[in-house]
């Protein structure tokens, strides 16, 4: 029976595997060990494990600065951490020297089962091809400089086009850049492209909504409906984003990775449409209508001359109103008693 040898690094993953064979190992800074670890806070001859003629594995601390450690094991809960000098080893211990990490387990201990691929795994590898990450990004600039271009009143500049275009570039790259980071440090994998790909995805398809959203209310004058609106759209682009890229960048399981999907966005977003809820009911003295410019094609509904319309209406208020001389009457009538019975 042979002994694996585990080096982990500081996120906990596998860096380096040793398979001991024989009846003597050893681990330390030396390039005369069997395993070379690179810790300054490891002795050039760290420790060595000893196999005895009983079959059991011992290790054996060198006598070092530092010393060695156990810091538990994976699958008897039960043995506790502390110094060590000479330890029998048990398969699924953690063992630190200086500050190397290394897991130790029988070579024929069970693994666990595959994990299966994710049915999105074949989407991730093609959004991650570079050609199709910047076509879409600049599919993102195009559609939201055209969106500006559409609804500006006045003479259009080609420096607002450029700003807006280099906003939109800049902005998805820092958001791909940030998980590529993350997924660096976590997984050790960047994905950049395929970070890239998704949040121009996530942008493209909200300035379709908004083209969508401006016509309708453009027709409708849906007013404070339209924030509520964007609030069920962006409940769904933003938890689909950021699973992606929680399941790209993280190791976090499949419900840890929807919780952290759904409720962060959607609560950040939640506190906006509280408000906007609450002040739906406030009494405006003037009808809240769409004020931007759109081409008459977008119109989907026949207009209405206004006499038709104010004909057609229910009354709004019930309040009755006195024109100025009816009222200025009253006052002077008012007026004339007072003095009336002051002479009195």
């Amino acid at each position: 029976m042979a002994l694996i040898i585990e080096e982990l690094n500081r996120a906990h993953r596998v860096q380096m595997r040793y398979r001991m064979d024989g009846d003597k190992f050893t681990l330390g800074r030396a390039y005369s060990n069997d395993a070379i670890l690179e810790d300054i806070h490891t002795d050039g001859r760290h420790a060595e494990i000893r196999r005895e003629e009983d079959g059991n594995y011992i290790l054996h601390d060198l006598n070092t600065v530092n010393g060695s450690q156990l810091l538990g094991n994976l699958k008897d809960r039960s043995i506790k951490p502390g110094e060590i000098s000479s330890h029998q080893i048990s398969s699924g211990d953690l063992i630190q020297c200086g500050k190397s990490r290394l897991r130790i387990f029988n070579c024929d201990d069970s693994v666990a089962e595959a994990t299966p691929l994710h049915s999105l795994e074949n989407l991730f590898a093609s959004l991650s091809h570079p050609l199709y990450a910047i076509l879409l990004v600049l599919a993102v600039a195009l559609s939201t400089a055209l969106l500006s271009y559409l609804g500006y009143a006045r003479t259009y500049q080609w420096t607002i086009a450029v700003n807006i275009l280099a906003s939109a570039v800049i902005g998805l790259v820092i958001y791909a850049g940030v998980w590529a980071f993350v997924g660096r440090v976590v997984r050790h994998e960047t994905h950049f492209f395929a970070h890239l790909s998704i949040a121009a995805i996530g942008a493209l398809t909200y300035a379709v909504w908004e083209w969508f959203g401006s016509v309708l209310n453009y027709n409708f004058a849906i007013g404070n409906t339209m924030e509520v609106l964007d609030f069920l759209v962006l409940a769904i682009i933003l938890p689909a984003m950021l699973w992606c890229a929680c399941y790209l960048a993280t190791n976090l399981g499949r419900a840890w990775r929807w919780a952290v999907a759904l409720i962060l966005p959607i609560g950040f977003l939640g506190l906006g449409l509280v408000e906007t809820i609450g002040s739906i009911d406030d009494f405006s003295e003037t009808p809240e209508i769409s004020t931007e410019l759109k081409y008459d094609n977008m119109l989907l509904r026949k207009p209405v001359p206004m006499q038709e319309f104010i004909a057609g209406s229910a009354a709004q208020f019930d309040i009755p109103i006195k024109n100025d001389e009816s009222e200025k009457g009253s006052r002077d009538s008012s007026s004339a008693e007072d003095d009336s019975a002051e002479v009195e």
